[in-house]
């Protein structure tokens, strides 16, 4: 850098003169040109590794974003987990993508969102819906969703998902750690209840499905306490 300012900072903190013998431009466009040349495949004995700045993952049940390429992963990468259906005979998921490193959706940035629809109706927790995050060697993120028991599929291409400035990304990761604390009583609160009604749900289901076999006096006991 030729600002005297940034020279003045890095010579207090190591207590060494800044080396000056290199133009910032050339570096610049030297840095430049040998990356266009391993994208390009004509440079094959260097490696340039660009990352994530930030996490990204998609909404799921009660607003927590559950992240599938965590801050800092070596890209291109690719991931792919599964996720379901919060409702019985539901028919659409909605796939909110999002980028950030706060346990919550609301708290983090929308990168963007889609549908898929068509799923066959089930009982809630069957469907297989496969979601995968793929980002390529130039930063772009394709995010796929299938329903596993059709092949049917949608997506959407997002090419904003490396373009923040250092500072902003600086901002959000600052903005992560100094709500810690409460962030993790909030996901931990919701997790909570989200298990809370899966165990509802599930005895429920059983108390239906068993019919006549659960003693008339228990079944009125569970009924009342779910």
């Amino acid at each position: 850098t030729r600002m005297p300012m940034i020279q003045d900072l890095v010579r207090s903190l190591t207590n060494k003169d800044p080396h000056k013998g290199v133009n910032p431009d050339e570096v610049v466009a030297v840095g430049a040109a040998l990356q266009a040349g391993v994208l390009g495949g004509e440079v094959s004995d260097l490696l340039l590794l660009d990352v994530t700045p930030l996490s990204l993952g998609l909404e799921t049940l009660g607003g927590v974003m559950t992240v599938l390429i965590p801050r800092n992963t070596t890209i291109p990468t690719k991931k792919t987990e599964i996720f379901s259906t919060a409702a019985d005979s539901q028919t659409a998921v909605d796939i909110h993508v999002l980028q950030g490193e706060r346990p919550m959706a609301g708290q983090n940035k929308t990168l963007g969102n889609f549908r898929l629809d068509g799923i066959p109706p089930a009982p809630r927790g069957v469907p297989q819906i496969e979601v995968t995050f793929d980002i390529d060697a130039n930063g772009i993120l394709h995010v796929t969703a299938k329903d596993k028991a059709t092949n049917k599929e949608q997506s959407i291409k997002i090419t904003a998902s490396t373009n923040l400035s250092s500072d902003e990304i600086d901002r959000l990761v600052q903005e992560a750690k100094s709500h810690e604390s409460e962030d993790n009583k909030q996901r931990a609160l919701v997790e909570a209840r989200n298990n809370a009604d899966n165990l509802v749900y599930g005895t429920e289901k059983a108390l239906n499905d068993l019919g006549d076999k659960v003693p008339a006096t228990e079944r009125g006991q569970i009924e009342q306490l779910i």
